[in-house]
């Protein structure tokens, strides 16, 4: 028997990105650690108590919606710049 994990988005869960209906983890999270930082998926979804239907489900959004996850992880990039610049911490 097949199970379907969906992809959701909702406005108020992760500012909106795609996540495993059911979590806060979301898709980009998880393929950007698979496809980027080469995790393993079991170490994925160890780290997240995540099934292998859900990180299947994730990694296929992901792969599905590149513009999508390209702009997410620019949208982040772009955050962490800020918050570099506006930081008293030492460099």
């Amino acid at each position: 028997m097949s199970v379907t994990i969906p992809v959701v988005s909702t406005p108020n869960v992760l500012g909106g990105k795609p996540r495993v209906e059911g979590t806060r983890v979301g898709v980009h999270q998880v393929g950007s650690l698979v496809r980027e930082h080469e995790w393993s998926t079991a170490a994925v979804a160890e780290e997240f108590d995540l099934t292998a239907d859900e990180i299947a489900a994730a990694l296929e959004y992901y792969e599905a919606n590149p513009d999508e996850m390209e702009a997410i992880a620019e949208k982040a990039a772009a955050t962490r710049e800020r918050l570099d610049d506006l930081s008293r911490a030492p460099q």
